[in-house]
């Protein structure tokens, strides 16, 4: 179910990401070496953590991505922002893996998102609003991601309405697939106003236009779909014709 994932980023510093290089004449470790590192990375090499998983994440290139946040995890494992990004990544790239892979792989990133719900204090809006929107999403949890987004709506409106337009439009998804047509449509409905409220234009992440292409074509409106789509395919750098969109086309063509 690689398409959702959902949005919130990382940078360039590789060099906090080089362990410092081992003088083979040393029989000992040098008093520097056996300091203890910091839990948490500074905010610094939090920014760029950030930025350099950014390019990876709104073109669906999960796997760079995740490389990218394994090596942060590995210097900061208690790290809450690192710990994130790579359940994020991890989960997001499963999709792409056959399905028992698939399977371990969803839930190993959901039993850590998991756990970072229990630790949301002292995180900013962005961070919370992220492990809760991934928790969801990797558990297959779309009603309460729906009724999460409208909760958030206190906090961030525009948060609250992605997570509200994501969770219906899994919703509609899901029946769709059972060949439940009316329920199908009337969360599709619901997916197309909320991301109509919450505006894509100018939207950078592809996997929002997907979806809003999934939503639209469910509840009837195939030239939109269309649209979006194409949208979609541009915005992620790959032909219409990607095996992540094929869904979508299938949906567009019924």
């Amino acid at each position: 179910m690689r398409r959702r994932r959902l949005r919130f980023f990382l940078s360039r510093s590789r060099s906090e990401f080089a362990f410092a290089p081992r003088n083979p004449c040393d029989k000992k470790p040098c008093m520097a070496s056996l300091r203890l590192r910091p839990q948490n990375p500074s905010l610094e090499f939090t920014q760029n953590l950030l930025l350099e998983i950014q390019p990876f994440l709104l073109k669906g290139n999960y796997k760079s991505g995740l490389a990218v946040a394994r090596r942060a995890l590995k210097l900061y494992p208690k790290s809450f922002v690192c710990l994130y990004q790579y359940a994020k990544l991890l989960g997001d790239w499963a999709d792409e893996l056959p399905e028992a892979e698939r399977k371990k792989r969803k839930r190993e990133a959901a039993g850590i998102l998991k756990k970072l719900t229990g630790r949301m204090a002292g995180q900013d809006t962005a961070m919370r609003f992220g492990a809760c929107l991934n928790y969801y999403y990797q558990s297959y949890a779309f009603r309460e991601m729906y009724a999460f987004g409208a909760r958030f709506r206190r906090h961030d409106r525009r948060k609250g309405f992605y997570a509200q337009a994501l969770g219906s439009g899994l919703l509609a998804e899901s029946f769709y697939q059972k060949s439940k047509p009316a329920q199908a449509r009337s969360w599709a409905k619901k997916s197309v106003a909320a991301w109509e409220t919450y505006g894509l234009k100018g939207e950078k992440y592809y996997f929002a236009h997907y979806s809003y292409a999934k939503a639209l074509a469910i509840a009837g409106d195939k030239k939109g779909a269309m649209k979006s789509l194409k949208i979609a395919a541009r915005t992620s750098q790959r032909p219409i014709t990607d095996w992540e969109f094929k869904d979508a086309l299938q949906m567009i063509e019924a």
